[in-house]
């Protein structure tokens, strides 16, 4: 922004003086990780603006996902991270409670998560489990032939080992929701929300520049492979309805699905870079979710195919893992990006961990720096293999 001053002299307007001045903090991205960076920052005093092209978020990452929120993955920072998802979640009324929104919830559904593993994923996941153990995520493990003693419902052919969780720590949320609470608190609290098209981290004028760009960070830092990656949810019926069912993963087949209202929602495997629209992948429905959902859930070879959509993942093309942290180019560049489908449960612990390494200048609750930007500039791989 620029502030021009003029004095007038013998009638003509002469310039005189231009004066620079410079945003405290400027957020690229209004989604689920740019409210969430701006309600820490803005707890902490920071002066905050947010610059979203799209205020509607209708191509955003987090309204088309399935909002799921877990801590069943294989490396430790993830899981720590959907356990603080877990606890914020939870304290929604009391921290995010305004003016305008007294009552702030994310109508968490605690039903769950069921992940179901075959025989060429059993070793990484006894690993994992380790980690789970360490991290005290609170999942439990149980073998393939056990499978129908807990959700009988559910076939156990071809089913290795399984883990789930049953205390009322996972289940998914109501994206929009805790997008508005978020945004709202932010917004209390002084931040600022604009629409505005950054095409470039040179138009920023700040002290601090955080990018949440999202599926578009490529675009804005062209070191950076998080592109947008299009995956298609369906909508199905089912005589049958098991309003108990967890948010269910098979790593067998990659088809995820959960209860929704009186129907289902299920995640095709199929993703595609460089789609040109947000078509949902219709074929797709019959040729792998429909089989899949038939194979392991008997009941459903009764569905019904009642709609679908389609949505983008902000996928990091090196590893499937977040990059956060300070850019080593950029002096007062921050980024968070790349969460590749885990943006709206991570975003709690992603926001908080931020603020923490602009304020601090380090890290202080969960240690992130494993996701650093270095590491994808050196294409050092960590992967994250539990994606859904």
């Amino acid at each position: 922004l620029f502030t021009l001053l003029f004095i007038c002299i013998n009638s003509e307007f002469k310039f005189i003086n231009i004066k620079l001045i410079m945003d405290d903090v400027v957020i690229i991205g209004g989604g689920i990780i740019g409210a969430a960076t701006a309600y820490f920052l803005s707890k902490e005093g920071r002066k905050v603006k947010v610059i979203e092209r799209d205020p509607s978020y209708k191509k955003a990452s987090f309204p088309l996902s399935l909002g799921g929120f877990r801590r069943q993955f294989f490396q430790k920072e993830n899981i720590l991270l959907g356990k603080f998802a877990k606890e914020f979640i939870f304290q929604i009324p009391d921290l995010l409670k305004t003016k305008n929104n007294p009552n702030p919830t994310a109508s968490m559904v605690p039903n769950g998560y069921l992940l179901l593993f075959g025989p060429e994923h059993a070793e990484e996941q006894y690993k994992a489990l380790e980690n789970h153990k360490a991290c005290d995520a609170g999942t439990k493990n149980i073998k393939g032939s056990e499978l129908t003693k807990v959700f009988p419902y559910v076939s156990d052919e071809g089913i290795e080992t399984a883990t789930y969780t049953d205390n009322k720590i996972e289940g998914w949320i109501d994206p929009h929701m805790f997008h508005n609470a978020l945004k709202s608190k932010a917004i209390e609290l002084g931040a600022e929300f604009v629409k505005g098209n950054v095409k470039s981290i040179s138009e920023i004028k700040a002290k601090t520049i955080v990018s949440a760009a999202g599926c578009w960070t490529n675009e804005l830092l062209k070191d950076i492979p998080v592109v947008p990656q299009k995956h298609t949810v369906f909508r199905v019926k089912c005589p049958k309805h098991i309003p108990e069912m967890p948010l269910t993963g098979d790593l067998t087949t990659g088809v995820y699905w959960r209860p929704e209202g009186q129907e289902y929602l299920a995640g095709s495997p199929n993703s595609k870079f460089d789609a040109k629209d947000l078509e949902p992948e219709w074929n797709d429905f019959e040729e792998l979710v429909w089989p899949a959902l038939a194979k392991r859930i008997p009941v459903f070879e009764e569905l019904k195919l009642t709609g679908g959509w389609a949505g983008y993942y902000d996928c990091n093309k090196l590893d499937n893992n977040a990059v956060v942290g300070k850019h080593p180019k950029y002096e007062n560049l921050y980024m968070a990006s790349g969460f590749t489908g885990r943006g709206l449960m991570q975003a709690p612990g992603i926001g908080r961990a931020l603020t923490e390494l602009i304020t601090t200048g380090s890290y202080q609750s969960i240690d992130l720096n494993c996701f650093a930007i270095d590491r994808v500039l050196k294409k050092t791989k960590r992967l994250e293999p539990y994606v859904l």
